[in-house]
């Protein structure tokens, strides 16, 4: 297995595939571009760079989008509609926001690089948030919000897993429809990371209304736990070790 880890959108990104599938100057050419994906989206979608596009967007600067920016813009519509609006990029400090959504749209982006260059196995790890290619299964941990050393749960991944909270960098997330946030963590399973990012980030401002949604939501399963250390999950999720420790 080849292991690259790189740092972006102030994480980092840990690229793995099976060292077995082709020559090792074709997979290390397969990360070098799934890389340069990654770069390419937190130079267009950071806040924090002032000539970035979303930048330039939120002063009323840009005229034309580019289709990334776009595409973006439609998942974030997307994403306001199936979470009843407790994922709401447009109700952000300093404006509309997709980062939300961004780094797990970015990820699917690089992984699909990845298989047309080549690659059979693999998958990309961004700071917890995890895709894999078709027909590899994973187990993976997640971290118990309340300590550092414990798992609250380990779920079987076939495509894509994101985990979000308010334990790592305080209260962070925006609950649109209200002022309390209802979780400290939340994690979501499915066929589409981005997606998974999404319910992940409106599980942890709206808790049992958004895991209502979600329950009915074909192909995704999650739980989340909230300010007392209740878990709650989808009746179809198998959570493995559960732990609320």
């Amino acid at each position: 297995m080849i292991v690259r880890p790189v740092k972006a959108m102030g994480t980092v990104f840990n690229f793995f595939v099976d060292a077995t599938d082709a020559p090792e100057e074709i997979l290390q050419n397969a990360i070098d571009q799934g890389v340069k994906r990654i770069s390419e989206a937190e130079e267009r979608f950071s806040t924090w760079i002032r000539e970035s596009e979303l930048s330039r967007f939120r002063r009323g600067e840009v005229q034309e989008p580019s289709d990334d920016f776009e595409e973006v813009m439609l998942l974030s519509y997307r994403a306001l509609e199936v979470t009843g609006g407790y994922f709401d990029p447009w109700t952000l400090p300093g404006g509309y926001d997709p980062t939300g959504l961004v780094k797990g749209w970015a990820i699917e982006k690089a992984l699909e690089l990845l298989a047309n260059l080549g690659v059979e196995v693999g998958g990309i790890n961004g700071g917890g948030d995890v895709a894999l290619l078709p027909g590899w299964k994973q187990e993976v941990g997640v971290q118990h919000p309340r300590n550092r050393e414990a798992l609250c749960g380990v779920l079987e991944v076939e495509s894509a897993v994101a985990t979000s909270g308010i334990y790592e960098r305080g209260v962070h997330i925006n609950n649109p429809l209200g002022e309390k946030i209802a979780a400290v963590s939340a994690t979501v399973v499915g066929e589409e990371l981005w997606l998974c990012d999404v319910f992940a980030t409106a599980l942890v401002a709206g808790g049992e209304e958004v895991l209502f949604l979600l329950e009915r939501y074909p192909g995704y399963e999650g739980f989340f736990i909230d300010q007392d250390d209740a878990l709650f999950k989808t009746s179809g999720l198998t959570l493995l070790n559960l732990s609320t420790q």
